[in-house]
């Protein structure tokens, strides 16, 4: 893909997921996509994450991003925010510094992080997605068990 379709594609997907179009998000991914979570968020359970923090398959991204994540750790009763901060595009790849407001469903606390995606897409779909972000904030202020993984 060139970077004009990656960058198309990638905002289609944001948009889609903004306003939880489940039906979209899958249309953005392809059949095999691969999710690779922070491997913390992924050892505290994320969704239908593996142990090793992967989610794979469109079905499968689709339901926890347009869904069942957002609903599971967040009230969404309350303002959410997702906003792209920047984008950085080169043909099949990209990588999208983000920012993550809500407010927790465990405990009723504020986030507040920042987030990085990197993308890999071809023929039209996203293929691969790597995220990156501060998982130690996430567990404290989520209320996830950290027993065992501090020092």
């Amino acid at each position: 893909m060139n970077s004009d379709e990656t960058r198309a594609l990638i905002k289609r997907y944001y948009e889609a997921l903004t306003r939880g179009d489940r039906e979209e998000i899958k249309a953005c991914l392809s059949s095999d996509v691969v999710w690779q979570l922070p491997i913390t968020a992924g050892e505290a359970g994320a969704g239908g994450s593996d142990q090793t923090g992967i989610v794979r398959g469109k079905e499968a991204v689709a339901e926890e991003l347009g869904g069942r994540t957002i609903k599971d750790t967040f009230d969404i009763s309350q303002p959410f925010g997702l906003e792209i901060r920047s984008m950085i595009v080169d043909n099949g790849s990209a990588a999208v510094q983000q920012r993550l407001t809500a407010t927790t469903r465990a405990n009723g606390q504020l986030y507040d992080n920042q987030y990085c995606w990197v993308y890999s897409c071809a023929e039209g779909q996203i293929t691969r997605m790597e995220e990156y972000t501060d998982t130690l904030y996430a567990a404290r202020t989520m209320g996830w068990d950290l027993k065992g993984t501090e020092q």
